[in-house]
């Protein structure tokens, strides 16, 4: 598919007739006049020993109108390559010259942060039961009087409808990487949904998902609630669970980038994958045995039905099992972990 030549402007969200006037920005008490970037803490949650839970917020308010963008990162806590690129990307803005404004929620679930866990886990072994939920992602768009992941969604969903779009940060969880990818909600959502599909475009991933099942689509999902509410958000997932590494923080950046560019907020040029891939479902496959896994095909590779994906071997060395392409489709998730149990995924697909 080729680069898109059409830009997502702020024409598109209809803004007000006094949309021609640039205006502090204040989000839960925080401001930031035009030309400023501010940061600053929101009050969320109190613990057991009488201290805060704070989310962090950065403000950055350009001098022309434009869209406001809501970018959040860190939902989960071992997804630390999302928080890094994302404040890589806002580094890259000089609110003179900004069109527009970005509110920008680094750390989007900072006791999972805390927990170095993709979950606030120590909240979850205190009282499993009545901290179910555990994840936020999957609660939005919250609810002030529920549990620590309903109440945190519904702070963050309040952000959110403020804005008049947004985009969504993850790595998958550790062991498992992605290419970089861009996840749409279903396209059942209307007019904001397809926005959304076009800001996915924009974002040059060179991988788009737009299936019309599994967990991306299913309702609590930020993005998905998000839509619903009429603000356009998407997902971005990039890399691994629990690393940092500085050349997927420069891969995400510039998508980052990419999408401001293509929203009008900022100047210059994008940087467009060599080829984009828009796909319709992913298929995960799972280790019918357990031991050693040894990978064969490179992620992002284009796969035939019955190419090999991955061996694994049982502790003596003897291999039991060779896991295939079911059918072509191109690898988008990888297992990096070293050993597998029955049943846990090796593999994800995703069907063109």
């Amino acid at each position: 598919m080729a680069w898109p030549s059409v830009r997502l402007t702020r024409r598109l969200w209809r803004p007000p007739a006094e949309a021609n006037m640039t205006r502090d920005l204040t989000i839960e008490g925080i401001t930031a006049r035009p030309g400023e970037r501010v940061r600053g803490q929101i009050s969320v949650l109190e613990l057991a020993d009488g201290s805060t839970v704070q989310l962090p917020l950065v403000l950055i308010n350009g001098t022309t109108p434009g869209p406001r963008l809501y970018i959040g990162a860190g939902i989960h806590g071992d997804e630390v390559t999302g928080i890094a690129l994302v404040n890589r990307a806002l580094a890259g803005i000089d609110p003179q010259t900004l069109s527009g404004s970005v509110v920008c929620c680094p750390v989007q679930q900072p006791l999972a942060l805390v927990a170095d866990h993709r979950l606030p886990i120590s909240q979850y072994l205190k009282s499993p039961l009545d901290q179910a939920p555990t994840d936020a992602w999957t609660c939005f768009p919250g609810d002030t009087d529920g549990n620590i992941a309903q109440v945190m969604a519904a702070t963050l969903f309040k952000l959110i409808r403020q804005c008049d779009a947004g985009i969504d940060v993850h790595t998958p969880t550790r062991g498992g990487r992605y290419v970089p990818i861009a996840i749409l909600p279903h396209m059942n959502l209307g007019e904001a949904a397809q926005k959304a599909e076009r800001m996915a475009h924009l974002l040059g991933t060179g991988w788009i998902m737009r299936g019309d099942r599994g967990m991306y689509v299913s309702d609590g999902i930020l993005c998905v609630e998000a839509t619903k509410a009429g603000v356009p958000c998407l997902t971005f997932e990039i890399a691994e669970g629990g690393r940092l590494e500085e050349d997927q923080v420069a891969i995400g950046a510039q998508c980052v980038t990419n999408l401001l560019i293509g929203l009008g907020m900022i100047e210059g040029n994008p940087v467009p994958p060599p080829q984009s891939h828009v796909m319709r479902e992913f298929i995960g496959l799972r280790a019918n045995r357990g031991g050693l896994l040894v990978a064969e095909a490179p992620l992002g590779a284009a796969v035939k039905a019955g190419d090999v994906l991955c061996r694994i071997l049982n502790v003596y060395g003897d291999e039991v099992e060779t896991v295939t392409a079911p059918q072509d489709a191109l690898l988008v998730r990888s297992t990096t972990l070293g050993s597998v149990s029955k049943g846990e995924r090796v593999a994800t697909l995703g069907l063109l």
